[in-house]
């Protein structure tokens, strides 16, 4: 049996909310004027803009500073203290200035804060901005208007309008653009100099790098290629490098590049052509021999639920009657009484169905339940033996009511025969406790939806579009620590099972079976689909999507994607996505290419990630017909060793930590554990309390293959014999990360 594993460290409330909001604001401090010439009262000035795309209402808000943000004074309120000739509306559509007037801004340096509300608590700020000793009539402005990131600096004023007006003179032209072909297939290397943004005095703030097959001139200039990831400018002769990726092989291109500042633009430069490799291959073996595509539904109901008909009618419609026929079905009906008759033993039912329904190596039937009310985002769990709930007589294992965390360690303690195996539906910005992260919620939540429904669909020719707009949540759920894979799914609610649309979640497995199918699940080996029968070809290094593995440090990381359609649907855009789990994922793609069917691309980020650092990616393409496919993601961990050429599939690296004896223990408990794969590997095991904190480290050292045994004497890492309680042993290596609870008896 599994048993709890450890509570995830929070940033404290206060931190969180200020962040949270702090990153959905779009409505910013633009330009401050806190040393008027003249009485200073009623002359201070706060300047706020619009930088995002929709329409905001600010009523409420206020501006306060470093001495009252902790108290009730304010120092202007908002709209009440708008500048009427600057506009006095509280909706401040995209683009548009607002100026408040404000008192006793600090000319020798302050932060002055834009809030939602006027509690003087930080958690209510949404823009923050510090600044310096202040000289008289001057202002401390951010160029262009809302730049991200912040380009502050003492500005002539232009209060109410845009901070660009001042500014007349053009960057100067750069005059050392070198291209050179790429080390990697379908690559071009470029370097130059940053010009200023006054011809070659001060900084710029934008470079464009185009690309073309024919020359470049000022009259193409526009309507050629853009490339992505160009650096933004440094300070006159600092060294820029870029690499331009997804270009067709041995083909040769021209690139041109201008530098911006407020919309003066300079002249144009151009290099010489430079073809692009088409020889050489990316260095890794490929991981991803013997994986197929298959088709198919993780989301769908029954009268079980508040659907139609039975479970076996759901698989025999997927099977044989949908147009384009499922290779797998899951029928996952809701948990509770309130949306139909469920109950444990219907529950049963169901499991014995998808059993009798499966054909391996033709069809895979699978039988779940959707956890939770249409307040709170669904959870599917798949093949669990039991029926969770809290409604009295309906459950087999009790769990509250939107309490998440509490679900996924009873799915830990209760998987099915292939693991724990959970799917984040259709969900929203708070959903799954404001996607509340422990450990056992990061081992069971193996994929989530970002493609859903219509549920109450009645279409059986594919005709419907899923709901698709979880991109951003999606984004959150990796950002809080949750590594999940991407799904398309129907949800059906009506006898259409697999019919209603196009979309499909896409599994790559080893065979068409049960095993394999839910195997590969858990491994999070699938893809997002809108389309019916798109095929995606991924590898990361060598590896299929759903892989964690080690990266050397500053390497790069290596990307290959082919994406196929027999109904010849091209490719429009690659977008590939890089984040920190845990920490952050921005919503910006760090590389694009366009038109291509084959991306190939080499992440060299800046600066390197120091060794033990980690990093998300998946990809987002879009099709000619604006259909949309989402990869699996890949967990980088960066080392200072790796060995590339290691062919053994990941499947085959694993480990086991086993529960201690005795346990309870006093005064001491041995752990074992085993481990899988071809070579020995760094291994740790560590003890941590109730708290999260760390005790013990145990082991960190590169163990071989086999089984391994350690004894915890119950003494801490100074040697001091800790108190009774509750203590956590977790086993860390590659393909394993495991924890098991301990007793102590004093």
């Amino acid at each position: 049996m599994h048993t709890p594993s450890l509570p995830r460290l929070l940033l404290p409330c206060l931190l969180c909310t200020f962040w949270a909001f702090q990153a959905h604001a779009d409505i910013v401090i633009n330009e401050l004027l806190p040393n008027p010439d003249g009485p200073e009262p009623g002359n201070e000035l706060v300047e706020i803009f619009n930088r995002g795309p929709d329409t905001l209402d600010v009523s409420g808000w206020a501006i306060e500073d470093a001495a009252t943000i902790d108290n009730s004074e304010i120092r202007a309120r908002i709209p009440e203290d708008f500048l009427p000739q600057h506009g006095s509306s509280p909706i401040i559509a995209p683009g548009e200035f607002r100026v408040v007037g404000a008192e006793a801004l600090n000319n020798g340096g302050d932060t002055v804060y834009l809030v939602f509300n006027r509690s003087g608590n930080l958690a209510a700020v949404v823009h923050a901005v510090s600044y310096g000793s202040a000289p008289p009539e001057q202002c401390w402005a951010n160029l262009p208007d809302g730049a991200e990131p912040e380009n502050f600096a003492w500005r002539t004023c232009t209060i109410g309008t845009s901070n660009c007006a001042a500014d007349q003179i053009p960057p100067a032209a750069i005059d050392d653009l070198v291209a050179s072909p790429g080390a990697f297939l379908g690559e071009v290397n470029l370097a130059w100099s940053a010009v200023g943004d006054d011809g070659q005095t001060g900084q710029a703030l934008q470079q464009i790098v185009k690309y073309n097959t024919v020359a470049i001139t000022e009259a193409n200039f526009d309507a050629s290629f853009d490339a992505f990831n160009v650096p933004l400018p440094g300070s006159p002769g600092t060294q820029h490098s870029m690499i331009v990726f997804g270009l067709d092989p041995v083909q040769t291109y021209f690139f041109a590049i201008k530098t911006l500042d407020c919309g003066n633009a300079s002249a144009i430069s151009t290099t010489v052509p430079s073809t692009t490799p088409g020889t050489t291959p990316l260095p890794f073996p490929d991981r991803t021999v013997g994986l197929q595509h298959f088709y198919g539904n993780l989301h769908s109901h029954t009268s079980y639920s508040d659907g139609q008909s039975t479970p076996t009618a759901a698989y025999d419609y997927a099977r044989n009657l949908a147009p384009t026929p499922l290779d797998f079905l899951a029928v996952t009906d809701h948990n509770h009484s309130l949306a139909g008759p469920m109950s444990p033993s219907l529950y049963q039912q169901g499991l014995m169905e998808a059993a009798a329904s499966t054909q391996d190596g033709s069809f895979v039937a699978i039988y779940g339940q959707e956890w939770g009310l249409a307040a709170n985002g669904h959870v599917n769990i798949f093949e669990a033996p039991v029926l969770f709930g809290w409604q009295a007589g309906n459950f087999d294992v009790f769990v509250a009511e939107d309490d998440y965390t509490g679900l996924y360690t009873a799915i830990l303690d209760n998987p099915s025969p292939w693991g724990a195996l959970a799917q984040m539906n259709h969900p929203g910005d708070t959903d799954f406790e404001d996607y509340a992260f422990t450990l056992d919620g990061g081992a069971v939540v193996r994929t989530i939806a970002l493609v859903n429904g219509p549920a109450n669909s009645t279409a059986s020719d594919e005709g419907d579009i899923g709901n698709t707009n979880f991109d951003a949540e999606f984004r959150t759920a990796l950002r809080r620590g949750f590594f999940a894979s991407p799904v398309a799914d129907q949800d059906n609610h009506n006898a259409n099972w697999g019919a209603s649309s196009e979309s499909r979640t896409v599994v790559l497995a080893a065979s068409l079976t049960k095993s394999a199918i839910l195997t590969a699940i858990g491994q999070r080996r699938t893809y997002a689909s809108q389309d019916h029968n798109v095929r995606v070809d991924m590898q990361v290094d060598g590896r299929p999507m759903g892989s964690r593995f080690a990266a050397l440090v500053g390497a790069g990381v290596n990307f290959e994607i082919t994406v196929s359609d027999p109904d010849g649907d091209g490719v429009e855009l690659f977008e590939l996505f890089r984040g920190v789990p845990g920490t952050s994922f921005p919503s910006q793609p760090v590389a694009t290419a366009n038109g291509v069917e084959r991306f190939v691309h080499r992440d060299e980020e800046q600066p390197v990630p120091a060794a033990g650092s980690k990093r998300l990616y998946y990809l987002r393409i879009t099709q000619q017909d604006n259909q949309r496919i989402w990869t699996g993601a890949v967990e980088v961990t960066f080392a200072t060793s790796v060995d590339v050429a290691e062919t053994t599939p990941p499947a085959r690296i694993g480990g086991v930590l086993h529960a201690a004896r005795p346990n309870p223990f006093n005064p001491g408990t041995e752990l074992r554990y085993d481990l899988t794969g071809p070579e020995a590997r760094p291994v740790a095991l560590r003890i941590y309390d109730v708290r999260g904190r760390e005790v013990r480290t145990l082991v960190e050292a590169t163990r071989a293959p086999g089984s391994h045994r350690v004894f915890w004497d119950g003494l801490d890492r100074h040697g001091t014999a800790v108190g009774s309680g509750v203590y956590f042993a977790r086993l860390v290596s590659r393909g394993v990360d495991q924890v098991t609870r301990l007793v102590l008896l004093r």
